[in-house]
C-alpha cells in the first residue's frame, strides 16, 4: 500500500481559536471505500511534495489554503496513521501535526487549487468550547481530547500518537 506523508497544521489565532476547514471529497473514503455522506471538518494541511520537509509542507499548505504568510510554526506535536481510499486505491495516511500561531484571522482562497475549490466548503476559527459542543464530524476524532493541553502550553517533547 502506498504511503501518503501528510502534514496537518493546528493553526491558532491570538484568541486560541483553531482553524478548521469543512470539506467533502466524493473520491475519498475509508479503507472499505465508503465515502462519508456529509461534509466534515479537518485541520489545514496536505501531502508533502518530493524533497519537502515537514516545515516546508506546513508553510506551503498554510499559504495555499489560507493566504496567511506570517505564521509562526511550532514543533510537531501529534502523529497518526490510518488507511483511506483515494480514487479506488487504498493509501496509508501518515500524518504529522504541527502547532502554529498567527496574529491574522482574515483568510482568502486566492491560492486554492481547482480540487480545493471543489471539495472545501468553508473555513472557520473554532474556540475549544465550540469544538467540545460540536455535533458535526471532526477529524482527527481525538482532536478535542488533546487540544486543551496544547492551548495550555503543554507541548510534548516529541510527537504523541493519537487516534485518527
Amino acid at each position: 500500500m502506498q504511503p501518503r506523508k501528510t502534514v496537518r497544521v493546528l493553526l491558532f489565532d491570538p484568541a486560541d481559536r483553531l482553524l478548521l476547514i469543512r470539506m467533502h471529497d466524493p473520491n475519498v473514503g475509508n479503507a472499505a471505500g465508503e465515502v462519508l455522506s456529509d461534509a466534515y471538518w479537518v485541520t489545514i494541511g496536505g501531502e508533502s511534495e518530493p524533497g519537502e520537509d515537514i516545515a516546508a509542507t506546513a508553510m506551503r499548505e498554510v499559504l495555499e489554503e489560507t493566504g496567511l504568510a506570517n505564521v509562526r510554526l511550532g514543533p510537531p506535536v501529534w502523529t497518526t496513521e490510518h488507511v483511506i481510499c483515494v480514487h479506488g486505491k487504498n493509501r496509508l495516511m501518515q500524518e504529522t501535526f504541527l502547532i502554529a500561531r498567527t496574529d491574522a484571522t482574515s483568510l482568502n482562497r486566492d491560492r486554492w487549487t481547482e480540487l480545493e475549490r471543489q471539495v472545501i466548503h468553508e473555513m472557520r476559527w473554532w474556540s475549544l468550547a465550540e469544538l467540545k459542543a460540536a455535533s458535526e464530524t471532526i477529524f482527527p476524532t481525538s482532536l478535542v481530547q488533546h487540544l486543551a493541553d496544547l492551548i495550555a502550553g503543554d507541548i510534548p517533547a516529541s510527537p504523541i500518537a493519537i487516534l485518527p
